[in-house]
C-alpha cells in the first residue's frame, strides 16, 4: 500500500530529493567520451591517420568541455563519484590496446626496465652499448628513439619499469603499470574533491580529460605514477605530513617536476617531515647526479638537443641573442614566481599549481603530455585557457596529417601561434568578463529586506 505524499501545509517541508537530472545529463556526456575513446581504440595508428586522430579527440573534446561545465549540476549527486570513476575507468579500458605510435617512449621505460632487471646500468650504457647486445629483440630495440643516449629517468623510475620487466617485460603490462596509477589518481582527485566540498565531479577536469586519456592510457607516459605521489603529498600535508614527505620524495625520484612543490610545503610541514625529506631526497638525487655526471650523460645530450613547440623561451633566446642566457632567463621566471608565491603564502596546492604553470610556459620542450601535469590541478578551478591547451597541443604532432619529418617534426611558428595564442585568447577574454561581472555586482546597490522574495 503506498504512502500518501505530505501536502506543504503550515509551512512545512518535504524531504528533498536528489535531482536525477544532472546525473542523467553525466552520463550522456560520458557515454560520448567513452564512445570518442571506444573508436580511437580502433584506429590502427594514430600516426598513420593523424587526421582521424585529431578529428576524433576534438569530438571527444566537445564531450568533456560539456562535463567540466555542466558537472558541477551534479557535483553532490549520490550518482556522481560512480559515474565519474566508471567513464574514467571505460574511457581509458578503450584506448589501453593501441600500440603506441605518437611517442616511443614506452618502448625506451620497457627497455630500461629490462636493463636493470638483468642487473646492468642503464646510466652508463645506451641501448647500443655491446653489454645490451643480448637485449635486443624485433620489437622494443628498433623503436627506441636516439639508442645512442644513456637514460635520463630518475632511479625509483627506473625501480618500477625493472618491477614491471620482472612480471611480464611486455608493452601492455608497462600500460598498465601506468594505466593503474593514473586510475589511483582520479580516485585520489575524486576523494580530494568531496573533501573540499567541491564534489566528486571537480575530478572530471583530469579524470575526463582526453589528452590525458589518450597519452597516459594509450601511449604509455609513466607521468601519472610522478603526479599520483604528489597530489597525495599535498593532500597530506598538514594532517600526515611525514607521509606527506615521502610521498613527495617518491614523486621527485620518478620524475623530477614534482620538486617545485618542495618550498611551498617545507612552510608548513614540522621538522620531523622536513628531516624525512631532506634525508631522503639527498640520498635519491645524489645517487641520480653520480649515475648521470659527464658531458656524455642522457641528460646532458637531452638539454643540448634544443627547443621543440616552445614559445616562451624561443622569445627569450632572441632577446638576449644566446641560448645559455634565454635558458637562464627561463629558469630565473620561474624562481622569480616561486618567492612571489612564498612572500604571499600561497596555499601548497595553489602554489605548485601556479609553478607547474610557469615552468611550462617557459620550458624549451613542451610535449603534449606535458599538459597532463597542469590538467591534475584543474579540479582545484576551471581554467579555460588551460583547458583548450591541452586540446590545442596536439597541433605538435601535425596539423591534420602524418608529417614527412617523423619524430624530427617540428610545428611551424605561425602553427604554433594557433596553438598557444587561442587558450591564450580565451583566457584573457574570461579574465575580462570575470571582472567586468565582478565589478557589475560590487557596483549593485543592496537589496532592501524582502525585495529578494519579490517576483
Amino acid at each position: 500500500m503506498s504512502r500518501p505524499r505530505l501536502a506543504l501545509v503550515g509551512g512545512g517541508r518535504s524531504e528533498p530529493r536528489p535531482a536525477r537530472g544532472p546525473a542523467l545529463e553525466l552520463i550522456a556526456l560520458g557515454t560520448g567520451l567513452t564512445l570518442g575513446a571506444v573508436l580511437l581504440g580502433r584506429l590502427p595508428s594514430w600516426r598513420a591517420e593523424l587526421g582521424t586522430f585529431q578529428a576524433l579527440m576534438a569530438a571527444a573534446f566537445a564531450f568533456y568541455f560539456l562535463a567540466v561545465w555542466r558537472g558541477w549540476h551534479a557535483a553532490h549527486s549520490p550518482l556522481a563519484t560512480p559515474i565519474v570513476l566508471a567513464v574514467a575507468l571505460a574511457a581509458r579500458v578503450a584506448v589501453l590496446p593501441v600500440t603506441p605510435t605518437l611517442s616511443d617512449d614506452v618502448y625506451r621505460s620497457l627497455w630500461e626496465g629490462r636493463v636493470v632487471a638483468v642487473g646492468q646500468n642503464p646510466y652508463h650504457d645506451p641501448p647500443v652499448s655491446p653489454r645490451l647486445a643480448g637485449l635486443r629483440d624485433d620489437l622494443v630495440y628498433p623503436r627506441l628513439d636516439h639508442p645512442e643516449r644513456s637514460a635520463i629517468d630518475p632511479p625509483l623510475a627506473l625501480g618500477g619499469f625493472a618491477l614491471v620487466a620482472r612480471i611480464s617485460p611486455t608493452v601492455w603490462a608497462m600500460k598498465l603499470w601506468v594505466l593503474l596509477h593514473d586510475l589511483a589518481l582520479c580516485v585520489v582527485l575524486v576523494w580530494w574533491g568531496r573533501r573540499r566540498g567541491a564534489g566528486a565531479t571537480s575530478a572530471i577536469a583530469y579524470a575526463w580529460n582526453p589528452l590525458v586519456i589518450a597519452e597516459l592510457a594509450g601511449s604509455g607516459h609513466h607521468d601519472a605514477i610522478s603526479i599520483l605521489w604528489l597530489v597525495v603529498a599535498l593532500v597530506m600535508a598538514e594532517e600526515r605530513p611525514v607521509l606527506s614527505a615521502l610521498a613527495l620524495v617518491i614523486g621527485g625520484l620518478t620524475r623530477l617536476a614534482p620538486l617545485l612543490a618542495l618550498p611551498f610545503l617545507w612552510r608548513v610541514w614540522p621538522g620531523r617531515a622536513r628531516l624525512v625529506s631532506v634525508a631522503l631526497l639527498a640520498l635519491g638525487l645524489g645517487f641520480f647526479v653520480y649515475e648521470i655526471r659527464g658531458v656524455d650523460s642522457g641528460l646532458a645530450a637531452y638539454w643540448r638537443r634544443g627547443a621543440n613547440n616552445a614559445m616562451a623561451v624561443e622569445t627569450l633566446v632572441g632577446w638576449t641573442r644566446n641560448p645559455l642566457r634565454g635558458g637562464l632567463c627561463a629558469l630565473g621566471v620561474v624562481a622569480l614566481v616561486t618567492l612571489s608565491l612564498l612572500w604571499r603564502r600561497v596555499a601548497p596546492e595553489r602554489a605548485t599549481r601556479a609553478a607547474l604553470r610557469a615552468g611550462l610556459i617557459v620550458s624549451p620542450v613542451v610535449h603534449p603530455w606535458y599538459l597532463s601535469w597542469v590538467v591534475a590541478f584543474e579540479p582545484l578551478g576551471r581554467s579555460p585557457g588551460w583547458l583548450l591547451l591541452s586540446l590545442t597541443c596536439l597541433l605538435a604532432y601535425g596539423v591534420f596529417a602524418p608529417p614527412a619529418e617523423g619524430n624530427n617534426y617540428h610545428l611551424s611558428l605561425g602553427w604554433r601561434w594557433v596553438e598557444f595564442g587561442a587558450p591564450l585568447a580565451l583566457a584573457g577574454t574570461v579574465a575580462i568578463m570575470r571582472r567586468r561581472r565582478a565589478r557589475g555586482t560590487a557596483d549593485r546597490p543592496p537589496r532592501r529586506s524582502g525585495e529578494s522574495r519579490a517576483r
